[in-house]
């Protein structure tokens, strides 16, 4: 009886651990679940962190490779260490549940929390290599803008060996201020700037005196300065203008093509001239060009009353030619045209006084003519407003008439006409 009371109770035992067992299994599976679920969760936020870190960092460093003129040392430095976090990011990269894990036996850290320190090393380079760059941008704010004007007027294709000389200047600023010789910045910058602004007025003047200069040499070989010594020494003299236009500014782009422009005239005007007088090289050649030169005048001042346009830089036939057609077409227009304007009658008067070669006496009287014509105009304007005036009188004066009869029965005519209208105004 005792055996059985032990072997029911032991039922009773196993029983009731078998069912402790099979209550307790289902909750700890899900809560190991559950954690492993929650690891994975931080994991992914701590992978997209990095991922979403290297990828604003890339377009940075690739925008940084810029900084090099601000100091090589310090881009290089900032390079290496972005060099080391790329490093650390590629292995986990593909693997982001890597990301969590302890990165070297050597090291406490997991992969992300490595590449984090690593990437704050990269961002305290990069921000003192900006620093660097605020105070150089400051400091050489004058030497920054002339180096950019040197490459916008192409001057390294103009001067190279010039031009390479100062670029080396110019890198050489940077380099004092990365070594903190703000001072001796200073004054290499002045150094600096006189030498490039020197390029600058040499390029100004290869470009744009330089050509006329040659062209001006050329003539002088070919002769001309012997046969046409005066419009030689004009057209060197303004030659002369221009380059002290282009040293004294050369960015007033205005001036400089007004100057140009101005010795371009004179060497076509030098150019007619010498060949006008080389057409008489039988003769002495300083006889001519006066001659040659007051014929000119004569059409100049001619050219200049028509439009004031000036035509000295053309041959002579070219220059007549231009006056005739422009004279033919204005004296078509004053047959065409009823009411002349006298004073433009009166210079058509002048200009067939210098084409006909007519006297003196033949100019006043068209002058004169000129001036009757424009008093006739004149008395028929007058008389024209006296018409309109008799017209007003005739419309208001019978009004007043009636009305004083009305009041002065007396006073007013017995036949009932009103003398007013046979009485004529004074004129």
């Amino acid at each position: 009886m005792k055996n059985l009371r032990l072997s029911a109770l032991a039922v009773v035992l196993v029983s009731s651990i078998t069912a402790c067992q099979s209550t307790s299994e289902p909750a700890q599976i899900a809560s190991e679940t559950n954690g492993v679920s929650q690891q994975s969760q931080n994991t992914l936020q701590i992978y997209e962190k990095a991922k979403s870190d290297y990828a604003r960092w890339l377009a940075k460093m690739e925008e940084s490779k810029e900084l090099r003129l601000y100091s090589k040392d310090a881009v290089e430095d900032l390079f290496d260490a972005w060099e080391d976090a790329v490093d650390v990011y590629e292995d986990f990269d593909s693997n982001p549940a890597k990301a969590t894990e302890s990165y070297s036996v050597f090291s406490s850290g997991t992969y992300a929390q490595t590449f984090d320190k690593r990437m704050v090393k990269v961002a305290t380079l990069h921000a003192e290599l900006l620093t660097l760059k605020e105070t150089a941008d400051s400091l050489l704010a004058e030497a920054i803008a002339e180096m950019a004007y040197l490459d916008m007027i192409n001057a390294e294709a103009v001067f190279a060996s010039r031009y390479s000389r100062i670029a080396r200047d110019y890198r050489a600023l940077f380099e004092y201020v990365a070594d903190n010789d703000l001072d001796d910045a200073q004054v290499k910058q002045v150094q600096f700037l006189d030498k490039a602004k020197a390029l600058e007025v040499a390029v100004a003047l290869q470009i744009n005196v330089v050509p006329l200069n040659n062209e001006l040499v050329l003539l002088r070989r070919e002769g001309f300065k012997s046969v046409a010594p005066i419009s030689y020494t004009k057209a060197g003299a303004t030659l002369e203008q221009a380059e002290a236009v282009v040293t004294a500014d050369p960015r007033d782009i205005s001036a400089i093509e007004k100057a140009v422009l101005a010795v371009k005239f004179e060497i076509g005007h030098l150019k007619h001239i010498g060949l006008e007088v080389k057409r008489f090289r039988n003769i002495d050649d300083g006889k001519f060009e006066p001659l040659i030169l007051d014929l000119e005048n004569q059409l100049h001042r001619i050219a200049q009353a028509f439009e004031k346009i000036d035509l000295r830089d053309k041959p002579i036939k070219q220059q007549t030619d231009a006056l005739a057609s422009k004279a033919e077409a204005l004296a078509q227009t004053l047959n065409n045209t009823a009411d002349v304007d006298p004073e433009l009658k009166q210079l058509m008067a002048k200009l067939e006084s210098v084409n006909t070669n007519l006297s003196l006496a033949e100019q006043d009287k068209e002058t004169l003519s000129a001036q009757v014509t424009t008093l006739e105009a004149k008395k028929a304007s007058d008389e024209s407003l006296i018409d309109d005036l008799r017209m007003v009188i005739d419309t208001i004066k019978p009004k007043d008439a009636n009305a004083a009869a009305a009041n002065d029965p007396v006073s007013a005519p017995s036949n009932g006409t009103d003398t007013s209208r046979t009485e004529k105004p004074k004129v």
